[in-house]
Formats: structure tokens, C-alpha cells, sequence
């Protein structure tokens, strides 16, 4: 069995959703689910321009680890393991 990923445009994505649920249909093809969070997912520019926005708000609000404050909870969490 082959696995292929494939980054396909966003007009075209339709028919060749049509195509391959035909494939599904018949066992030929079959989806992998992808476990990813669905925070992590993310969609459209737009929703990259949001997140990108709230991290700079955290940032210059004070929100944010110093790298020795990082450096102790990565060790803590290894630890801890």
C-alpha cells in the first residue's frame, strides 16, 4: 500500500473530493485520519493573521516564558517523565 500527501488548489479540491469519494466508495482508496489537535489545524490565512495577532497580544502583555524560565519547566518536564 502507498500513502501520498498532496496539496491540492482550493477550486480544483471539490472534484477531486468527487473523484476520490468514488475510489472510497469502492476500497481502492481509503482516508488516514490525522490525529492532530484541531487547535493545531489551521485553514486559512485568515486564521493564521488571528493567530499570529493573539501571540504578539500575549507577548506584549508580558505574557511569555524568559528562555530561562522555559529552560526550567522543559527540565521539569523530562524529570517528570
Amino acid at each position: 500500500m502507498h500513502t501520498m500527501t498532496l496539496k491540492v488548489e482550493d477550486s480544483f479540491y471539490p472534484h477531486l473530493k468527487a473523484i476520490l469519494d468514488k475510489f472510497v466508495e469502492t476500497k481502492q482508496v481509503s482516508f488516514i485520519e490525522n490525529d492532530f489537535p484541531q487547535e493545531l489545524v489551521v485553514s486559512s490565512v485568515e486564521e493564521v493573521r488571528k493567530r499570529v495577532l493573539s501571540a504578539e497580544e500575549r507577548v506584549n502583555n508580558g505574557h511569555y516564558l524568559t528562555q530561562e524560565q522555559y529552560d526550567e519547566q522543559i527540565n521539569k518536564f523530562f524529570a517528570d517523565s
